[in-house]
């Protein structure tokens, strides 16, 4: 999956988002007195995937109170190691759906379909990691309510945790298509179960069909093609991420693929399938093209995991709706994929489904309940990792901005591409890393600084 889900490295966690919390937590004198030590209890030698294939707590009868993070996500279990290294010496309570420890899911459309990584790659955190921290951790537990009177959290087995603050994580799910429904060779991909049963079935030869061309879509078929796969794409625009990454460059990357052999077809939708038993044989699409596929991956954008919220008293709008601080009310507050959050310098809400913003609002909002009043604003960012290139996006850019090749060109190995608006810098895009790679960084931060400063003077904050 891209970094916008996705860090600068791709493959694996990053360094800034695996170990950074854990080793300023290190460096901070033992924490005593707080359950913990039982939490890998029962897994030696035969845990499953990611360390834990079972119900994990460091108490039998989870105590109330203190700090309750609903989601294992990486915003999750940023935001609870987060709030130790940042010197929260309370009760933290982690509560995860999956039963797996927490990881990271840019991997699962590269490392783990090629068959590079398993699941220890991609760990977020080891069970002792987490026990090490003091953070009690329930797995396997969907949240199916939230009572912000009673301030309690119910999760779907009946059990009932109270909390002092409650931290929602829970992001979001893949978006699916109603004429691909109950058929076993149609995946989505946000989970390790799905990224391990697509690359089960991509064997060399096999015929994948990918349902998007989103960042994700595109990776997928990248690496489908390194296994031998063929990949067909169909899209029903014809400038994919056009308004996300400019169309000259959605046309260059569509380019790339062309000519890896990824057969597209643009503007054109899926308008019913062949059926072969329990299973889809064939795509007919609006063009008139009928595509045989072994395997389908639908893969049509994510929708931010909100149900369980329903009636809480949240105000619930393409997420939860937060302010600056990440808070949604009193003593909730929402961080990652699902937080619809006000951004201080664009100055309108934003949901941000990238790793950056899952790292950096964990980071954030932990600094926020140990302290800090400084509002969240960060600058954003993805990359996506396809075929032997990377392409990084800072800022945002509109498309009445104006464009120029800060070093390189398309046709090189390595390009900047800078946008800017009354000539300011608004944003850039690069393949590879050119010498002028970190002075935009640096530029595009201070006019943040500076922009969030003068928004702070004239008060301009929700």
């Amino acid at each position: 999956m891209p970094g916008c889900t996705a860090g600068a490295d791709g493959d694996q966690p990053r360094p800034e988002d695996r170990p950074a919390a854990l080793r300023a937590f290190r460096e901070r004198p033992a924490i005593r007195g707080m359950a913990g030590a039982a939490i890998a209890q029962g897994c030696a030698g035969s845990c499953g995937p990611l360390g834990a294939r079972m119900m994990l707590t460091a108490n039998q009868e989870t105590r109330p109170g203190g700090i309750v993070v609903v989601g294992a996500s990486a915003s999750g279990i940023g935001v609870a190691l987060g709030l130790r290294a940042h010197g929260y010496a309370g009760t933290i309570t982690l509560i995860g759906d999956e039963l797996t420890l927490p990881y990271d899911r840019p991997p699962l459309s590269k490392g783990v379909l090629w068959g590079t990584h398993v699941a220890e790659d991609i760990a977020l955190a080891t069970a002792e990691e987490i026990s090490e921290a003091q953070i009690d951790l329930i797995l396997g537990a969907p949240a199916s309510s939230l009572d912000i009177e009673r301030k309690r959290i119910v999760l779907a087995d009946g059990q009932q945790i109270e909390y002092e603050t409650a931290i929602i994580a829970t992001g979001a799910s893949s978006r699916t298509l109603p004429q691909f429904d109950g058929f076993d060779n149609v995946i989505t991909l946000r989970t390790w179960d799905d990224g391990v049963e697509l690359q089960r079935r991509l064997g060399a030869g096999a015929r994948l069909g990918i349902v998007g061309g989103g960042l994700i879509g595109l990776e997928v078929a990248s690496s489908a093609v390194r296994l031998g796969v063929d990949v067909t794409v169909v899209e029903p625009t014809a400038q994919p991420l056009a308004n996300r990454i400019t169309p000259v460059l959605s046309e260059w990357l569509l380019q790339q693929h062309r000519d890896h052999g990824v057969k597209l077809h643009l503007n054109a939708v899926c308008t019913d399938v062949v059926v072969d038993g329990p299973s889809v044989a064939a795509l007919h699409l609006s063009d008139g093209s009928l595509v045989p596929v072994d395997v389908v991956l639908v893969s049509v954008g994510a929708a931010p995991n909100v149900g369980w919220l329903e009636g809480s008293g949240l105000e619930l709008d393409n997420g939860v709706v937060v302010d600056q601080f990440q808070r949604a009310a009193e003593d909730v507050y929402a961080v990652g994929d699902i937080a619809n959050g006000y951004h201080p310098v664009y100055q309108r809400r934003m949901r941000m489904e990238t790793r950056s913003n899952a790292t950096e609002g964990a980071d954030h909002l932990a600094r926020t309940l140990t302290g800090s009043t400084k509002p969240y604003a960060p600058v954003p960012f993805f990359w996506t990792d396809q075929y032997d290139f990377k392409l990084q996006s800072f800022g945002l850019v509109a498309m009445e901005d104006a464009f120029e090749f800060s070093w390189g060109a398309l046709e090189d190995g390595k390009w900047g591409l800078v946008g800017r608006r009354d000539g300011a810098l608004t944003g850039f895009f690069s393949r590879g890393f050119g010498p002028q790679l970190a002075q935009h960084r640096r530029d595009l931060n201070d006019s943040f600084e500076r922009s969030l400063e003068q928004t702070l003077t004239k008060g301009v904050v929700q």
